[in-house]
């Protein structure tokens, strides 16, 4: 694996994660619902890191050749997708991508009709996150276009935010009521659910409808490592889903499921993604440096945002 991929991968995974923080924190306010009060604060540190992941992935914008096929293979695409697919289109939609979800996190903290602001948020977050997941991701095999893959991978990218901001508050000094944190297992249990039936869904259309792109993308991920890691991958989403479905689960039983989604989510992403040979020295400098970047931040911002304690700790009526 090379340097630039290696920080393909975690701008990938880190951009995923702010974004999916910023989708549940509008789906939680939009809802009018109190149980966001406990993770608030590390939903919106996450979503404001986004300024930093611009910054991460400047780099990649140099190195298009080394990531995506269709640089050097345009002549194999239809005309409007090779158009599409234009490096100049490609660099001003990833910018806006990022710029756009920026300027939302910024606007939603700061806004005190977070109701109003979430609902103009969602209408734009959802194509966003859409058309990031086809250029990011499944441009990857850009002969292979589906509709649903965006809402899919954007449902895990929702999973893994909730699963990580449960995990840092329940590792935390502080404690919300039992009460709201039962409503948060409900919601990551409805997100663990949800995502594995729409990946089975995509699956299974493909499969369905015997479209030989979309049979291609899996095909190349059925080899034998592949398929274990995809076995693990799910064996991970199994027990989580075991973990958190009694009601009233134990705050171990959350923290042990929180980690198994996130654990689930790491390794999909791989499985996605296809990185290309084993790390070398260079790329796990870039991986362990980016990444350790992108947690200062997180750690920065969340020291700026409040608690939300007397909330979260408040028995609703």
């Amino acid at each position: 694996m090379s340097a630039m991929e290696a920080l393909y991968l975690v701008f990938v995974s880190l951009s995923g994660l702010a974004m999916g923080s910023l989708a549940v924190l509008m789906l939680g306010h939009l809802m009018a619902e109190h149980w966001l009060a406990p993770v608030r604060a590390e939903l919106e540190a996450a979503a404001l890191t986004l300024p930093v992941l611009i910054l991460i992935g400047i780099p990649l914008a140099f190195g298009l050749d080394q990531l995506f096929p269709w640089m050097s293979q345009r002549a194999d695409l239809p005309p409007l997708r090779a158009a599409f697919l234009s490096p100049g289109f490609y660099l001003v939609r990833s910018a806006f991508y990022l710029l756009a979800c920026a300027g939302l996190a910024f606007w939603l903290v700061r806004n005190r009709q977070v109701r109003r602001a979430s609902a103009i948020g969602l209408a734009l977050m959802t194509p966003i996150m859409s058309f990031a997941a086809y250029d990011w991701v499944l441009s990857r095999d850009p002969h292979w276009w589906s509709t649903l893959f965006g809402f899919a991978y954007g449902l895990n990218q929702t999973l893994a935010a909730l699963a990580c901001a449960i995990l840092v508050t329940l590792l935390g000094a502080e404690h919300a009521s039992p009460t709201r944190m039962k409503s948060l297992e409900r919601a990551l249990l409805t997100l663990a659910l949800l995502t594995v039936w729409t990946w089975f869904s995509q699956f299974l259309i493909v499969w369905l409808a015997n479209l030989p792109a979309g049979a291609g993308w899996y095909l190349e991920r059925s080899d034998q490592q592949n398929l274990r890691l995809l076995t693990v991958s799910h064996l991970l989403m199994l027990i989580a889903i075991v973990v958190l479905v009694p009601s009233g689960v134990s705050r171990l039983g959350m923290i042990v499921g929180s980690a198994l989604a996130l654990l689930y989510h790491g390794t999909h992403m791989l499985w996605i993604l296809q990185p290309k040979g084993h790390p070398s020295w260079p790329a796990l400098a870039v991986i362990l440096g980016a990444t350790a970047l992108w947690i200062a931040a997180y750690a920065f911002v969340m020291r700026t945002r409040p608690t939300y304690a007397e909330e979260a700790l408040a028995e609703p009526e």
